[in-house]
């Protein structure tokens, strides 16, 4: 049965099992996939089954889908598909992967056995930096070693080879530390780099099955396998794999790390179904820590007669596990990061840096709104050159070009300075929102004090062109009741505001004289108090049947 994995923007991971022809995914808790991200829409895509597939759709969302790391509208997914929504990562399953196929058993673990029981905690490693570098003198011995093995080997003493063990040990930590370490900066894959993980502990301890288990949602309840590895590396017709539920959640729950030197005969796994039907001779499980919280565990198992894990094998993975969890936690903050990164990059073309930070911090008050269709009150702006065919046509198209680039960077500083939105470019005029897709106080006066600015801006800006280039502008503003959301087709959404009062705002900007302000009714009534305003009186504007009323801001 297909199924979607799902790796949540805090790193949560769960499983989705399409069991329906329907699947809706988004913000809203009405969806079949409920993402909490406020980068997302509330009803951000659809998955449908057809005769072709299973078909993603976006459904119109301010900032649109990912697939493979294409953006796309529509698309038929196939198996192992990755597709980004917002800052979670979803991968699309046809069939399971060798750690789908993994079954947690419930196993009876009421009674108490042999294991090793250790305390575990995610400050405390368990080897020294000191304990993991050679002196030089067991270098030279290790190095001369190494390039005379045809010599015979001299007789040591039990000491020296207790020591000689220990110091192999501590080198094999040292090594798997190091891998780790570079892994993490050479693999971009969160999943290729617990595998590669889950790889080096393979090379450092002879185990046959290996499992790395997260937990889901509901922390201690819900476990995902995300690793399995058997020592052949052939997983295929094992679908049978079966590790024990009870002593990865007795890890969890109590915190500690577990061994079993001899499960066959150990009475507290007498009664575990998974021993037996993996005829499991030993066993050991550490978990995995992401700050004061267990995330999951790392579990290995042998059935080799001849090879029972001790403690040593137990507080070597412990280390590992240490390292691991730093790993996890590390990964996923530097995905959420570049998923952020990308996120904004998309946003501060539209957006001031301080609404975009409210926007992924979550810092707004209407989280279930933002970025929706929805009824708000808002202050438009628009501005427009004047005669600017008539400049063109007497400027070649690379000048014009250039001008224009100028005078657009100054007037968009200019409306993020005073924490407004880009709404669109109309040739060379400009429409700007305050307090879309967010409401803030002050949102006519922020309106009125970037048009200022803008008019002043100008000035200065003509001081640095020729007199053949020169132009005026024109600015006209509105507040009012609109409607904001995304408006246009599954292949191309803008975010926007409609409805009445936009269109005063253009007529009022149509009205203006060079240079000059134009503000509405209801604008004014916001800011009479604080500036300089002259009643312009009546106006009959295009479009209106009853004229409306404008003012004059001086300053």
């Amino acid at each position: 049965m297909p199924s979607i994995n799902i790796i949540h923007k805090d790193g949560r991971r769960t499983k989705f099992t399409i069991q329906k022809d329907e699947i809706s995914i988004g913000r809203s808790k009405d969806n079949d996939i409920v993402l909490a991200d406020n980068t997302i829409s509330r009803h951000h895509s659809m998955i449908t089954k057809t005769s072709q597939g299973y078909l993603l759709a976006d459904l119109g969302s301010f900032n649109g889908i990912q697939l493979n790391s294409k953006p796309i509208s529509t698309a038929i997914l196939k198996h192992d598909d990755l597709f980004r929504i917002g800052l979670s990562k979803l991968t699309f399953l046809m069939h399971e992967k060798a750690e789908d196929s993994l079954t947690l058993l419930s196993d009876t673990d009421e009674a108490r056995g042999s294991q090793t029981i250790i305390r575990s905690s995610p400050h405390v490693a368990n080897h020294g930096t000191g304990e993991l570098l050679l002196t030089p003198e067991l270098q030279k011995d290790v190095i001369e070693e190494e390039l005379t093995p045809h010599l015979e080997k001299p007789k040591v003493t039990q000491d020296e080879e207790h020591e000689l063990t220990a110091l192999e040990r501590s080198n094999k930590v040292l090594f798997v530390l190091y891998e780790i370490s570079r892994q993490l900066i050479s693999i971009t894959d969160f999943h290729e780099l617990l595998k590669k993980i889950m790889d080096l502990i393979f090379m450092v301890i002879e185990a046959d099955y290996g499992y790395l288990i997260l937990t889901g949602e509901d922390v201690g309840e819900e476990l995902i396998p995300v690793v399995v590895k058997c020592r052949d590396d052939n997983t295929e017709g094992k679908t049978s794999l079966s590790a024990s539920r009870s002593i990865v959640k007795r890890v969890i729950k109590d915190k500690v790390a577990l061994l079993t030197s001899d499960a066959m005969s150990d009475t507290r796994l007498n009664l575990s179904e998974s021993v037996f039907l993996q005829k499991t001779k030993s066993a050991m499980c550490v978990p995995l820590w992401e700050k004061e919280k267990i995330i999951g565990a790392i579990q290995l198992d042998s059935i080799q007669k001849g090879n029972q894990f001790d403690e040593d094998d137990l507080e070597l993975l412990k280390t590992i596990g240490v390292q691991m969890s730093m790993v996890i936690e590390q990964a996923n903050l530097n995905a959420q990061v570049k998923d952020e990164e990308r996120m904004r990059n998309r946003l501060e073309r539209f957006h001031s840096p301080q609404l975009i930070d409210m926007i992924l911090k979550g810092e707004q008050e209407t989280k279930d709104s933002i970025m929706e269709p929805n009824d708000i009150t808002a202050t438009i702006l628009f501005l427009d050159i004047i005669g600017f065919t008539r400049l063109a046509e007497q400027m070649p198209p690379r000048d014009v070009n250039m001008l224009l680039n100028q005078y657009f960077t100054r007037m968009t500083d200019i409306i993020f300075e005073y924490d407004g939105m880009i709404d669109k470019y109309i040739g060379d005029a400009i429409m700007a929102v305050f307090g879309a897709p967010m409401e803030k106080k002050g949102d006519p006066e922020r309106a009125i004090q970037a048009a200022l600015k803008m008019r002043e801006d100008l000035e200065l800006m003509k001081k640095d062109i020729d007199s053949e280039k020169q132009f005026n502008i024109r600015i006209g503003i509105n507040t009012g009741r609109v409607v904001a959301g995304n408006i246009g087709s599954p292949r191309r959404m803008d975010y926007t505001v409609i409805g009445d009062s936009v269109n005063i705002a253009s007529r009022l900007e149509s009205n203006a004289k060079p240079n000059q302000i134009l503000i509405g009714k209801e604008t004014y009534k916001h800011v009479k108090k604080k500036f300089l305003i002259n009643k312009i009186g009546s106006m009959q504007v295009k479009g209106k049947s009853q004229e409306i009323i404008a003012y004059e801001v001086i300053k």
